[in-house]
């Protein structure tokens, strides 16, 4: 470089590999952190290596405490490694913003619930109190069995299991002020924003339920029976029994106790955004799955071949719930990311893109408007389908006899030149009348008594309103579109902090950063710092 006279880049020689290609993980242009195959594969190295230890110390066993000791830890790793890989799978094809460490508090509360005396409540209520007791497990016929199994394990589990779900739900939707005296994170941690949360938060008391099941009751019980028939002698014939039990029992969980939690959470989720019938659909999810459930366990009685379509009728329904609720996270939500593989439909196959929101066109230059349809009356939300054709509103006054000169349109509303008295008192329609949508109502932001119009891609920034005086700075929101309905209206969170909306079905539903809500009017916004909005229209 000489003076100001400066050399061009020496341009790169793409036969020749650059030093990130070369050496992978010194590029910046990947985030292995973030790849859900480096937990997969951190978490299996980790689970290899300690199964092949543990497997020498089983066989080096001098006594039989050591061994239990070994085979303990052994049948620890399987378990956890094989419902951890599940979660993981299906943590990745809800294809969430949730990370794993969403599923610790379910997790956690089911500990608490099955292993310390918190959980005893729910065992007096079903096995004693409701009929659920031994006597009917124990039965040889099925409807006996089927009752029993009903209360004592479909209706009992399925409730412990939603426990986590019912609580963070709660939260939700009767205790958004707790987001004013909890960390943001730890709020986030223990929310449920819709059905899709639920579905993971089922993932996390599902596995945590097998885990603690499988792993600390029904592996030892079967491995000391052994042991005892054998008088000590089958020690290694008894852990191999207790891992013959173990693996079975691990891989159902997708058909059993996840797959249940699943669909009773769904509804969950669904109550919070649907909270005018959440009576109705809680109960029905939790019969949903305690029915699965008990049918599972007792429909052996009958023929064995049939807990095959159990189990694969549990699936579909699990299946059916994912993917509703993803298809719920992504239409409704903004959230989330488009399926891929064809099994969440966007759109009717041939027929086409959706049409565009109906619009006024202006007559050309120097044209008489035309008149409009005599017997057309607009069914929209301000005149509802069906009203008497007296109530409509007039038609508009039949044109003039010709144009004044030089007269151009400046809108549907108000053409230039066109005396007041003679404005028509609607806009006019099209040659073929269209029916008017809620998009075509003109809506607005009411915020501290200013009204801000919500026209698509307007930008609204609360700092530049000044009866707030001040306190809307950092307030920031763009109206939206929505990409397959044209008619749908959205507000975008271009702030850093979380809105609160309000629906009209009276649920509250979080807008974080980046995400959208759909716009109606009676929709309230809580925008934090005591600033409300309502959309008006």
């Amino acid at each position: 470089m000489t003076g100001n006279n400066m050399m061009p880049p020496v341009p790169r020689d793409h036969d020749e590999a650059s030093f990130s290609e070369m050496v992978p993980l010194g590029s910046r242009k990947i985030k292995l952190w973030k790849s859900p195959l480096f937990i997969f594969g951190i978490v299996t190295a980790i689970a290899t290596v300690a199964l092949f230890g543990l497997m020498r110390e089983l066989l080096n066993a001098q006594t039989l405490g050591a061994a239990r000791s070994a085979f303990g830890q052994l049948s620890m790793v399987v378990t956890f490694y094989i419902l951890l890989m599940t979660v993981v799978a299906m943590l990745i094809y809800s294809r969430s913003d949730r990370r794993i460490w969403y599923l610790a508090f379910p997790a956690f509360v089911l500990w608490l619930l099955l292993g310390t005396p918190l959980g005893a409540p729910y065992f007096i209520i079903f096995r004693k109190i409701l009929p659920g007791g031994p006597g009917m497990l124990n039965a040889h016929d099925f409807p006996t069995v089927f009752v029993g199994m009903f209360f004592a394990a479909g209706l009992m589990e399925e409730l412990m299991k939603a426990t986590p779900i019912l609580i963070a739900s709660a939260l939700t939707v009767w205790g958004a002020k707790l987001r004013q005296s909890l960390p943001p994170v730890v709020y986030d941690t223990i929310r449920v924003r819709g059905p899709l949360d639920a579905v993971l938060m089922a993932l996390g008391s599902g596995a945590a339920f097998v885990f603690i099941e499988t792993w600390g009751q029904y592996v030892p019980n079967i491995v000391n029976e052994v042991l005892k028939g054998s008088g000590g002698k089958e020690v290694l014939g008894a852990f191999g029994v207790g891992l013959m039990l173990l693996l079975p029992r691990v891989f159902n969980a997708l058909a059993g106790h996840i797959g249940y939690a699943i669909v009773f959470a769904y509804f969950i989720g669904l109550a919070v955004i649907r909270p005018k019938g959440m009576f109705k659909l809680l109960a029905i999810g939790w019969v949903t799955a305690a029915t699965l459930h008990a049918l599972w366990n007792s429909i052996a009685h009958i023929e064995p071949l049939l807990q095959y379509v159990i189990a694969v009728l549990t699936v579909i329904a699990m299946i059916a719930c994912v993917l509703k609720a993803r298809e719920i996270e992504t239409s409704i939500f903004g959230r989330g990311t488009a399926d891929t593989g064809g099994s969440i439909v966007v759109g009717t196959p041939g027929a086409g893109p959706m049409p565009p929101r109906p619009s006024y066109v202006p007559p050309p230059m120097g044209a008489a408007p035309p008149p409009a349809a005599p017997a057309w009356t607009p069914a929209g939300p301000l005149n509802p389908i069906g009203s008497p054709p007296q109530a409509a509103a007039p038609p508009p006054p039949p044109p003039p006899q010709a144009a004044a000169p030089g007269w151009s349109p400046a809108g549907p509303l108000n053409p230039v030149g066109a005396q007041p008295q003679a404005a028509p008192a609607s806009p006019q329609s099209p040659t073929q009348p269209v029916p008017q949508t809620m998009s075509n109502v003109p809506q607005a932001l009411q915020v501290a008594g200013m009204n801000m119009p919500l026209s698509p891609g307007a930008r609204l920034d609360l700092g530049t309103v000044a009866s707030l005086a001040g306190r809307g700075a950092g307030i920031v929101g763009e109206v939206t579109v929505h990409p397959r309905n044209p008619g749908v209206i959205g507000l975008k969170n271009l702030g850093s902090g979380i809105w609160y909306v309000r629906m009209r079905d009276n649920s509250v539903q979080p807008v974080e950063p980046n995400k959208n809500v759909r716009l109606v009017p009676g929709t309230a916004i809580d925008f934090g710092g005591g600033i409300l909005g309502t959309v008006t229209g």
